[in-house]
């Protein structure tokens, strides 16, 4: 497996697994599937630009996250695991993979939302660190 960073010029990489994945997983995020089918070619390349963008080749696209700015920290977002390839440490490898580049940018703490119900990746993020932020259904992971 390899963790690929995913550059403006990849635009349609990190496209048609970000569909893949609201196609598949449609409850797991906060966007749709026929919003983001809409988006042209400029505003795949602007997303792609803001922050980091990773997805995980095994050979072929397994998995995808997000990480980018925000008053309250990084945020991580739009992690997903093909589901042919779950249990295999793709999701540890993506997640360990935007931790390791925050602690390179200088960020001491990183969020991400995840629903109450979604044990599986609650437990993926707890063993990773991240603890049960203040907000619901928010967790976070700080420097140590």
């Amino acid at each position: 497996m390899q963790i690929h960073q995913v550059m403006p010029d990849d635009w349609e990489l990190w496209r048609d697994v970000r569909l893949e994945a609201l196609t598949a997983d449609p409850d797991g995020f906060g966007s749709t599937l026929a919003r983001e089918q809409a988006y042209t070619e400029d505003d795949w390349r602007e997303s792609v630009e803001r922050g980091l963008k990773l997805v995980a080749l095994a050979p072929e696209p397994a998995g995808l996250v997000g990480a980018a700015s925000k008053p309250s920290g990084l945020e991580l977002y739009s992690m997903w695991v093909r589901s042919s390839h779950r249990g295999r440490g793709i999701g540890e490898a993506l997640v360990k993979a935007v931790l390791a580049w925050a602690v390179e940018e200088g960020w001491k703490v990183v969020r991400l939302r995840v629903y109450d119900d979604n044990e599986p990746a609650r437990r993926l993020y707890k063993r990773l660190g991240f603890v049960d932020a203040d907000e619901p259904e928010y967790m976070e992971w700080t420097v140590s």
